[in-house]
């Protein structure tokens, strides 16, 4: 099971999310929460912290990739679009 995201991880997030023009911070607290699942359900590397795995899928979803979380890029573009 996932551990609550943290008051530090909620800052940093929200730091990511005033930076971002794209994204807000429940799109970021949604995708730490995937990467804390994803550590858990599918392994991950030696030495590497739940943490650090989920912190590391909100940045590569920040950049743009397109091997996770594909429904949560796809509504914040059709957010965007509108405005």
């Amino acid at each position: 099971m996932a551990k609550k995201i943290s008051e530090t991880t909620s800052k940093t997030l929200r730091a990511k999310a005033n930076k971002s023009k794209r994204y807000t911070i429940g799109d970021l607290k949604k995708v730490y929460s995937r990467g804390q699942g994803a550590y858990l359900g599918s392994g991950s590397r030696p030495g590497v912290s739940m943490a650090a795995w989920a912190m590391a899928r909100v940045n590569s979803f920040m950049r743009g990739s397109r091997k996770h979380d594909l429904d949560l890029q796809a509504k914040a573009r059709k957010r965007n679009r509108k405005k």
